[in-house]
């Protein structure tokens, strides 16, 4: 059983084809191999514009937590609670990236 949108979509693109085949409707079998095709071709593209923008994302949170600590080192400024709250905050937003790309390269990985 298929929980994924994208999945349950190329599922029902599979029945139909099967069904045309069973009425030997070779050009519908054709237009659904081509619509097929065509959607796996669109979502393969959102998908990697997605994980460009959560990599994006992620370097941009790297980079932050990275200046937050420089700035700690270098000025000797004190680790406030606004500070440390960030940094968890910077943190729990970097797990939260790491796990949305794993998600989309393990969906990826299922369908391909």
């Amino acid at each position: 059983m298929m929980n994924h949108p994208k999945e349950a979509k190329i599922d029902d693109y599979l029945d139909l084809y099967l069904f045309a085949e069973k009425l030997q409707d070779d050009e519908w079998q054709n237009e659904i191999k081509n619509n097929l095709a065509a959607f796996l071709k669109e979502s393969a593209e959102r998908d990697r514009q997605r994980e460009s923008d959560l990599r994006i994302q992620m370097s941009y949170v790297n980079r932050r937590i990275l200046d937050l600590y420089k700035q700690l080192r270098q000025r000797n400024v004190q680790l406030t609670e606004s500070i440390t709250n960030e940094l968890y905050a910077l943190k729990q937003r970097r797990l939260e990236l790491e796990a949305e790309l794993g998600k989309l390269r393990e969906q990826n990985r299922r369908i391909s």
